[in-house]
């Protein structure tokens, strides 16, 4: 599909608008600075394609462990912080249904999750010391750099499994 650049577009909101990635458009258009897009520019949208890469994550809960599996084969391990004991992280099966840039609390990159109560994500955070505890108020946070990856790597979509 092609896509015109519109006013005020960035990769990162069209990745988003066309649930797919930043990396995926500079590839399908061979961007070689991505900051330099212009209005009106056709970008070509790469459509997803059950033959790629469809990505899972899982969380262990007690080794505070992220793993980012591409077609069900593990491809990286993150360390994580969960939940405190009065604060669980919600443990099942969730899917990503938002991708957002948050504030510096949150490192910059929120992912959130399809838990029915409450709002919860994975996200970067601005304590980085807090990575390896169970600290937080239920949500999943990472490194900022590790978030920023994660991001920019999966989809809208993607299945989450929290145990």
């Amino acid at each position: 599909m092609i896509y015109y650049i519109q006013p005020g577009d960035t990769l990162l909101r069209i990745a988003i608008q066309f649930n797919t990635t930043i990396e995926r458009i500079i590839e399908a258009n061979k961007i070689l600075d991505p900051n330099l897009i212009f209005v009106g520019q056709p970008l070509f949208i790469p459509i997803f394609d059950i033959s790629r890469e469809r990505y899972s994550i899982e969380i262990d809960t007690e080794k505070r462990i992220l793993k980012l599996l591409s077609n069900g084969t593990f491809k990286k391990q993150y360390p994580v912080a969960v939940g405190k004991p009065s604060t669980p992280t919600p443990l099942g099966n969730w899917t990503i249904t938002k991708k957002a840039l948050w504030g510096e609390q949150f490192g910059g990159y929120f992912m959130q999750l399809s838990v029915p109560h409450g709002t919860y994500g994975i996200h970067g955070t601005d304590k980085p010391w807090s990575i390896g505890q169970a600290v937080s108020g239920g949500c999943i946070r990472m490194y900022s750099s590790d978030a920023k990856k994660l991001y920019n790597t999966i989809t809208i979509g993607t299945p989450v499994r929290i145990y």
